[in-house]
């Protein structure tokens, strides 16, 4: 895992929202409507819209179902890496940013002291990325 894994994971959770509305809207494309039957003559063009929708439904489904999935596994490898920061501080703004969706400003605030919404970003930064003297490089081990 990388410090763009980290910032990917709320595009994820947009991403597979996105998909579920997709596969609501077409499962509501299908919905169906009783036949109006009539003695009049009718033209052709008849279609088998629920025979060519299922199909298109069942990718959808099974696209979304991928998605989730990779949601959540990456979902759970951030969060067994945030389980293993040793530093509370650390943990701290790890999970308030990447996992919380808080803003640096938000985060700063948070900790309150003479915290910046710099400092806290770019200390975080070094942390995840292994440059933080502080950091002993078996600490990432996810990272490499």
């Amino acid at each position: 895992m990388t410090l763009r894994d980290l910032k990917e994971l709320a595009g994820l959770e947009r991403l597979t929202e996105k998909e579920r509305e997709r596969l609501q809207t077409l499962r509501d494309s299908l919905d169906l409507k009783a036949q109006v039957i009539s003695d009049m003559p009718r033209g052709g063009g008849a279609r088998d819209r629920i025979g060519e929708g299922v199909p298109r439904l069942v990718d959808e489904a099974r696209k979304l179902e991928e998605n989730v999935r990779e949601y959540e596994r990456r979902i759970s490898e951030a969060r067994e890496y945030i389980e293993g920061i040793n530093d509370p501080r650390m943990k701290l703004i790890v999970k308030m940013r990447f996992m919380d969706g808080a803003s640096w400003q938000d985060v700063a605030d948070y900790l309150g002291g003479r915290e910046t919404e710099y400092s806290v970003k770019h200390a975080c930064y070094r942390y995840v990325e292994g440059r933080d003297p502080g950091t002993v490089k078996g600490q990432i081990g996810l990272f490499e």
